[in-house]
């Protein structure tokens, strides 16, 4: 299954709400101000799931292609082919194996792309998450630690970890103990990306399932 599917595995409620002031909204800060240094984003990565009891459900390596504040691109390298397409208006979701490819509504929010943190400003932040900080032990890591705010949030808690503000793992855990790492290789930030990247073209033979609202 793609990274992406999160409709059944929400992280945080984009309406649930905070105290605006105190060391809360001064954490998120520092981590939007980290955030905001990115605009552009291209890595390979690596995603290892596990279940609760500590064993392998899933591994793979991927293609991350990010322009904020709302396109992406993401592909399954191996060991099988899968990948998704968005230009801030839709999503695609093409598996090649199946010979289909379904076709969404983009809602830029975390709940349903944990990746879609990268893009995340003070304000939301600290209204979705308890946020902590702290230096690592080994020079110049820095990790957050996010609990979501909202009650009924599947996901227990997640972690950004960077080095010289460059975005090194991302780790969350579910409410039925799954955890997710995903590790983030050869980065480069604010690089021109190719507009082309996002441009989306069904190939022959494929079947189109469109969830769109139109």
């Amino acid at each position: 299954m793609s990274l992406f599917l999160f409709s059944a595995t929400q992280i945080a409620a984009q309406d649930a709400g905070t105290d605006s002031n105190g060391p809360n909204k001064e954490t998120a800060e520092q981590l939007a101000a980290i955030l905001q240094q990115m605009n552009t984003l291209s890595a390979d990565v690596e995603q290892l799931t596990l279940d609760q009891d500590g064993r392998e459900i899933q591994e793979f390596q991927a293609k991350l292609i990010l322009v904020k504040p709302d396109h992406f691109y993401w592909e399954i390298l191996s060991p099988y082919s899968e990948s998704m397409i968005a230009d801030g208006s839709r999503i695609w979701r093409i598996e090649p194996d199946l010979e289909q490819v379904t076709v969404e509504d983009f809602q830029n929010d975390s709940g349903r792309n944990p990746l879609l943190l990268l893009n995340g400003d003070a304000e939301m932040l600290a209204g979705s998450y308890t946020i902590a900080a702290a230096k690592m032990g080994l020079g110049n890591l820095q990790r957050f630690i996010l609990t979501p705010i909202a009650p009924d949030s599947q996901i227990e808690r997640l972690s950004l970890t960077f080095a010289d503000n460059l975005i090194q793992e991302m780790q969350f855990e579910s409410s039925l103990g799954q955890k997710t790492s995903l590790t983030f290789n050869t980065q480069q930030i604010n690089v021109d990306i190719d507009s082309g990247v996002f441009e989306f073209q069904l190939a022959e033979g494929m079947e189109l399932i469109d969830n769109t609202g139109d």
